[in-house]
């Protein structure tokens, strides 16, 4: 079918060069806890019994997961339409809906790819307690299917390399950036709290870390839900996008 060939096609992509793939997002992560965990370790989490190393470690995973999902489809059709070959599977027996979701799919499978191959490298940094399983794959699926959706809106209205390049530059890491990867939201002052609330992956971050460390700044029933349905909306959008040949047909 199509749709699994779709698939097949970007897992292929991707895993073909597992070590820019696999092995960069690991080796930042790696540096990221090396100078970060060691320097800050001083630093009060806020979290009892959770040491600075400890804090970061589902920070630098999640990180890698949303960059490497928007990653993925953003980076496949803006190939695809600077090569000429989207036309190929714009012919394809297959419908828009298919096609989309065939892309979503491969760029969350690469998210949990990547968030497992740095999870196996720097968990010995820190003594996680794995407190919520569920939490930790519910926020990794649908944060990855978030930015996943957001890759593909970027490569859809993207015409140029650069263009996508600033997207990701002045969109996606400065949302992921602030999003308490490093930090802990509660050591604000009450106006930058406030307007870090707004970042929409904060909740993702807050989850996902929750998932491991059993604590939480927000409450986990209205982070799930606020990240579902914001999957949707993104996710909605992007369809809405391919549906009417946006960039693409057009």
């Amino acid at each position: 079918m199509p749709f699994y060939a779709i698939i097949k096609k970007e897992i292929y992509r991707f895993s073909s060069i597992w070590v820019q793939t696999l092995i960069g997002p690991l080796t930042t992560a790696l540096l990221y806890q090396l100078i970060f965990g060691h320097q800050f370790s001083s630093i009060s989490t806020g979290i009892d019994g959770i040491n600075y190393a400890t804090f970061l470690i589902p920070g630098l995973i999640i990180m890698q997961v949303l960059l490497n999902a928007f990653g993925n489809g953003s980076s496949s059709l803006i190939q695809s339409k600077y090569s000429g070959n989207i036309i190929f599977i714009l012919m394809a027996p297959v419908s828009q809906f298919s096609m989309y979701m065939a892309y979503l799919i491969a760029s969350i499978i690469r998210g949990i790819l990547v968030g497992a191959a740095v999870l196996i490298g720097i968990v010995w940094f820190g003594n996680l307690p794995f407190s919520h399983i569920w939490a930790i794959i519910y926020f990794a699926i649908l944060g990855s299917a978030i930015t996943g959706g957001l890759g593909l809106i970027g490569g859809i209205v993207c015409e140029k390399f650069d263009q996508l390049a600033g997207f990701q530059s002045f969109v996606m890491v400065p949302l992921i950036y602030l999003s308490g990867i490093f930090f802990n939201i509660q050591h604000f002052s009450d106006f930058w709290k406030s307007l870090a609330m707004l970042d929409p992956f904060l909740y993702i971050v807050d989850g996902f870390r929750y998932g491991f460390v059993g604590a939480n700044n927000f409450a986990i029933e209205y982070g799930a839900i606020f990240v579902f349905v914001f999957a949707i909306i993104v996710n909605f959008v992007g369809y809405s996008l391919l549906r009417r040949g946006v960039k693409i047909k057009n």
